[in-house]
């Protein structure tokens, strides 16, 4: 279809706590990316391509938000930064819901932690791949991801990490 990469949920789950965590509205680019390894290999017989396993990891880019986020009311998420720093080297589930195409990309990935800091007077951003273990699922949008947490659950996308704190 086409369709903008907009209003994507991106949400990560560590399995030593099993706790959701919406870290979109940190994320500015999220891209999981495929590696398929060939090799032309020369033979007495000719040439020939091998094709090797593909691998995939989860490509992102984010404004850094070190923040421990809130048990609430309201639930204020931990910041991106925060969250692979606190679960470095653990794995952890992520979904990755795209309402404009009406699917969705679920998988484990590998926890590590990203850049601190940056360029004086600039927001700080961070970039990290981080690898996946096993290929991503892709596929409709399952009810759970699709469901909005209870009002007065959450807090709203103006409310700052700071004004939560």
């Amino acid at each position: 279809m086409g369709n903008y990469f907009d209003d994507v949920t991106l949400t990560l789950t560590a399995e030593s706590d099993g706790v959701a965590v919406d870290v979109s509205c940190d994320v500015t680019a999220a891209t999981l990316t495929p590696d398929t390894p060939e090799e032309i290999r020369k033979r007495l017989c000719g040439q020939k391509t091998v094709t090797g396993t593909t691998t995939w990891s989860l490509e992102l880019t984010w404004d850094q938000n070190w923040a421990a986020g809130a048990a609430g009311p309201p639930v204020v998420d931990p910041g991106l930064s925060k969250f692979l720093i606190d679960h470095d080297g653990e794995l952890a589930d992520f979904s990755i819901v795209w309402p404009l195409e009406a699917t969705e990309a679920t998988g484990i990935l590998r926890c590590k932690p990203g850049a601190f800091g940056g360029t004086a007077g600039e927001i700080a951003e961070a970039s990290l791949t981080l690898g996946l273990d096993g290929p991503p699922t892709f596929g409709p949008i399952t009810v759970a991801a699709a469901e909005a947490p209870p009002e007065g659950d959450r807090a709203d996308d103006e409310t700052s990490y700071a004004e939560a704190s």
